[in-house]
């Protein structure tokens, strides 16, 4: 009897009341309401992104499809309070060779979203522009600026909450949500191509609702769109050709032929008067003055306060 009794109880799923204090866990879910709010602030996020990196096509739109659902236990998570971010490339892209033959799949995930991002952006290979004699290097570093955008968007989005690549399942250290019940929210979309996903915990999921929130409740001023770059700074390795044009003079063939060496030819323009500073193209840039500077002939730009092209602006003083 004490047997039988001993067996029914080993076999037997039912835990004890301490056993379930320690294994008992909060059923978290999210409202349809919820998990739009979640949709729009990313769909956002991608549609500021791509308006300042990705070029507009015509066969393709800037608007991206997000959806937000439940993993149900299929997603593989870093920690409770971590972020965990993946990418899928095209299938199109999927069994291309690489230099040191490796396939794709066996990448790391952002060296697959960084040749994703080029192939959008600039339609190149970053594996042989590398190896190439003569690689270009505009291109490779403006998708490397655009990708740490992109993360860095990411990150201040999440509000603080660490962003890491997905480990892979059974990795040291990676939590599985057991069930349903979770909170564990799972964001996709199509991304350069590929598929965009990114695990949210329950604590980032609270906290971005939070945020969306209070941004209701205090709207706040828009702020001002710095650029990335100074203009000068942008624009320091670009050189641009500039001529400056004189009113010529106009000789017949008799005073040609009579020219000798160490003849003065005065020209129709005035001292005073302002030369035109013009592009290799001829279109016309500004005006400047004549004058020298350390041993040079100078221009000095200014721009016309009067109608009157031929006068200088210190002439126009009185005393």
């Amino acid at each position: 009897m004490n047997a039988l009794s001993a067996r029914g109880a080993a076999s037997s799923a039912l835990l004890d009341p301490a056993e379930s204090v320690l294994k008992a866990r909060p059923l978290r879910s999210w409202e349809a309401a919820q998990k739009e709010a979640v949709r729009v602030l990313f769909a956002g996020l991608h549609r500021d992104w791509s308006a300042e990196w990705v070029p507009v096509r015509e066969t393709v739109s800037m608007l991206a499809d997000v959806e937000v659902v439940e993993p149900e236990g299929t997603l593989v998570l870093a920690g409770d309070e971590v972020a965990s971010w993946s990418f899928a490339e095209a299938p199109r892209r999927a069994g291309a060779s690489l230099p040191d033959s490796l396939p794709r799949s066996a990448r790391d995930a952002s060296q697959a979203a960084l040749q994703a991002l080029a192939d959008r952006m600039f339609a190149f290979d970053l594996a042989t522009s590398a190896t190439a004699p003569v690689a270009p290097a505009v291109a490779p570093a403006v998708v490397r600026a655009a990708w740490a955008d992109w993360l860095q968007r990411l990150g201040k989005l999440l509000g603080g909450f660490a962003l890491q690549m997905q480990p892979p399942k059974g990795a040291p250290g990676t939590s599985v949500p057991s069930d349903p019940w979770s909170g564990v929210l799972c964001v996709r979309w199509n991304w350069c191509g590929g598929v965009w996903s990114l695990g949210l915990p329950h604590a980032v999921v609270t906290a971005l609702l939070g945020s969306q929130a209070t941004k209701k409740a205090v709207p706040a001023a828009p702020a001002q769109r710095l650029p990335k770059a100074r203009l000068d700074q942008a624009l320091a390795g670009e050189r641009v050709a500039l001529r400056v044009m004189l009113d010529g003079v106009e000789l017949n063939l008799g005073q040609l032929q009579e020219l000798r060496l160490d003849d003065v030819i005065p020209l129709q323009h005035l001292l005073d008067a302002p030369a035109l500073v013009i592009g290799t193209d001829g279109t016309p840039v500004c005006r400047g003055w004549l004058g020298q500077s350390d041993g040079r002939i100078a221009i000095e730009l200014a721009v016309q306060a009067t109608p009157n092209p031929n006068t200088h602006p210190l002439k126009e003083k009185t005393p």
